[in-house]
């Protein structure tokens, strides 16, 4: 095996374990979300592990919905505001999957030899 196949499987193995991993914490958002009644206690985890494990979905939401006015710290949220934040990472991870997945298949083709792509 050669060093160029070899990183070649590990950022494939790589890229699995993210696209698991995201699609774990999307479960585990969707299975909050479709309690009833809703777990408060949580809903503040899931927005504490996808807080940590994806920092930049604050940044996005930032950039997207400028912040008016004083922030609320997480701990002193309302639970409509909490619920609201969960369903925006839902989407946000949802969208990151996608991202990832489309990023990793124009990868894939772009290594193809130019004789053996599909014509648009």
């Amino acid at each position: 095996m050669t060093e160029k196949e070899a990183v070649d499987i590990f950022e494939k193995a790589h890229f699995l374990h993210d696209q698991s991993d995201m699609k774990r914490d999307i479960d585990s958002i969707c299975c909050v979300l479709s309690q009833n009644p809703i777990d408060m206690y949580q809903v503040r985890i899931q927005i504490d592990t996808v807080n940590r494990k994806h920092p930049e979905n604050v940044v996005v939401f930032n950039l997207i919905f400028p912040p008016q006015g004083n922030r609320v710290p997480l701990a002193s949220a309302s639970d409509v505001n909490l619920i609201s934040d969960l369903s925006w990472k839902l989407d946000y991870l949802q969208a990151k999957q996608k991202g990832k997945a489309f990023d990793e298949f124009c990868k894939t083709m772009r290594k193809l030899p130019t004789n053996t792509r599909m014509e648009v």
